[in-house]
């Protein structure tokens, strides 16, 4: 089952990972190492960077799998055509690609949550810097919200975000 249902997501591991990586890159924080996708029960991809030098750019690297994926599931939602038994006809004939769509917002949707590994970075990049500026203390409202989602992911709350996602990419966004 693990293997099917990461072979079936690993979309949107790729693209967890490239959010990792676009911020790194908006940022200025030099990447070390890059894995997209590997069949791992631990660690589906990762980014090996430097430390950031300012806290936003933890934040923003930390974050961008949240907001690069939900975006990405959002435009893919709302590219899916109204007329529903349509996908089953298109699939002989080719001229809709609604069902690639689906898959691919379904798969992009469920890896959107950062990893608890996103958290504990965060973490540790909080806990360096709060004796050096008090204000970084803001940060831990950040970290809270990562464990709180991933602690939501062990009862599939994912899918709940999907879902909610593609009522949103459905009814609120034409594409």
């Amino acid at each position: 089952m693990f293997f099917l249902y990461s072979l079936l997501t690993a979309p949107g591991v790729v693209v967890h990972e490239i959010g990792h990586l676009f911020f790194c890159l908006l940022s200025g924080v030099k990447i070390y190492k890059i894995k997209l996708f590997q069949f791992n029960k631990t660690v589906a991809g990762f980014v090996e960077h430097e430390e950031p030098r300012y806290f936003i750019q933890a934040v923003l690297i930390s974050f961008g799998p949240l907001m690069v994926n939900t975006l990405l599931t959002l435009f893919l939602f709302a590219k899916l055509t109204p007329n529903y038994p349509a996908w089953f006809t298109s699939i002989w004939t080719g001229h809709d690609l609604s069902l690639l769509w689906l898959w691919l917002a379904i798969a992009v949707g469920l890896h959107a949550i950062p990893s608890t590994g996103d958290a504990k970075s965060l973490l540790q990049t909080t806990n360096g810097r709060v004796l050096k500026n008090p204000l970084i203390l803001i940060g831990y409202p950040f970290v809270l919200l990562l464990y709180i989602l991933n602690l939501l992911k062990r009862i599939h709350f994912d899918f709940v975000y999907v879902a909610i996602l593609f009522w949103l990419g459905r009814f609120y966004l034409k594409v």
